[in-house]
C-alpha cells in the first residue's frame, strides 16, 4: 500500500519554521492545539526536527530571563529540541511507517530532497490496521 493514502498535506498541517520566535511558535501551537509540530526552513522547505511544548517550557523555565515580550522574541533556532521525530520519505513502505509510527505521535513526510510534504499520524495508522484486523478476523 502507497503510504501517501494516510498523508495529511502540508497546507492542512500545523507547523513552525526554523526562523520564528519562540512567541510566534506558542501562538501556532496553540492555533492549531498540537503539542508537538514539524519544524521546517522556511528558505528551502526542509524538514529540520520536531518542536514539542516541552521545549518551549524547558526553555521558558532554564535558558531564558527577560520580560514575556522578549522571550517571545527571541529565535525560535535557540531553543534546544529534546528529540526530533525522525521523517520518512515518501515512497516508504509500510513496514517502515509502522516502525516509525509506533514511537511517535505523528510521522513527518519528506520528498526525495527531504522537502517536507505532510504528516501522517498514529491514529491515522492505527484505524487502518484496525480496520483491516476486523475485516481478517470475520
Amino acid at each position: 500500500m502507497n503510504i501517501l493514502f494516510f498523508l495529511t498535506p502540508k497546507k492542512d498541517v500545523g507547523f513552525v519554521y526554523s526562523s520564528d520566535t519562540v512567541g510566534e511558535a506558542i501562538e501556532k501551537m496553540l492555533r492549531y492545539k498540537f503539542t508537538t509540530v514539524p519544524v521546517i526552513n522556511e528558505n528551502s522547505g526542509r524538514y529540520e526536527g520536531t518542536l514539542a511544548n516541552d521545549d518551549l517550557l524547558r526553555e521558558l523555565y532554564y535558558g531564558t530571563s527577560g520580560t514575556v515580550s522578549e522571550i517571545g522574541n527571541k529565535p525560535l533556532k535557540s531553543v534546544t529540541r529534546r528529540r526530533d521525530y525522525g521523517a520518512v520519505r515518501a515512497d516508504a513502505d509500510m513496514e517502515d511507517l509502522l516502525a516509525t509510527a509506533a514511537i511517535q505521535n505523528f510521522v513527518p513526510v519528506v520528498d526525495d530532497t527531504g522537502a517536507f510534504i505532510g504528516i501522517i499520524t498514529r491514529r491515522e495508522v492505527m484505524n487502518y490496521l484496525r480496520e483491516h484486523l476486523v475485516k481478517d478476523l470475520t
